[in-house]
């Protein structure tokens, strides 16, 4: 709404740029002496002009602003517009690795390291999605976008089927369990690659 306020106030000041405009014509076309009529008529030019370029101006912005929202709207949606950087998913492995003390005192009760979470992202699809399977090559249980997240879960190895090697992942949005083709995943910490290897 703030962005139509000066559009429109270039709208009135052309209109009454405009209507000056038109006054100073009728005003000067009345007049004998050719002189005074002269001023005004050129003051009417002058009007004149102001006022078309005060349009133009109010067109001008009101273009710009609903190609501005336009693009935002594209961004949001997952396109790539040229001049607005597209966000990106970033990963991280949580929780991060303890670093063990370097004198640990005997007392003291011995902490058990929490097990590392890998995550990947679905890359590579060409827009077709990746299939989550009930088992490696198996019946279709969902299809992942591009740029979803998974968590690899290693309560099975990862298995190779007929050339492709299937690995075991839950999905981030549904919760749900399944393989997918270890060619589509992209797995950013070197700790979770170990765990995909055949």
């Amino acid at each position: 709404m703030t962005g139509s306020i000066l559009p429109l106030v270039l709208a009135v000041l052309a209109f009454i740029a405009a209507v000056i405009t038109y006054r100073d014509i009728r005003r000067g076309g009345a007049r004998f002496y050719t002189l005074e009529r002269e001023a005004i008529l050129r003051r009417a030019g002058f009007t004149l002009i102001a006022s078309a370029l005060l349009f133009i101006g109010a067109v001008g912005l009101l273009v710009f602003e609903r190609q501005q929202t336009a693009d935002q709207i594209a961004v949001l949606s997952g396109e790539e517009v040229e001049g607005i950087p597209t966000p990106t998913a970033t990963l991280s492995t949580l929780p991060p690795t303890d670093t063990p003390t370097p004198t640990p005192d005997p007392n003291a009760p011995t902490a058990t390291p929490e097990p590392l979470i890998c995550r990947a992202v679905v890359r590579g699809t060409g827009g077709s999605g990746l299939n989550l399977r009930d088992q490696p090559n198996g019946a279709e249980l969902e299809v992942l976008q591009e740029e979803d997240i998974v968590t690899l879960l290693d309560d099975e190895p990862p298995t190779d089927v007929a050339g492709v090697t299937w690995v075991k992942v839950r999905t981030a949005v549904t919760r749900a369990d399944g393989w997918v083709a270890l060619d589509f995943l992209f797995i950013e910490a070197e700790e979770c690659l170990d765990r995909v290897q055949p």
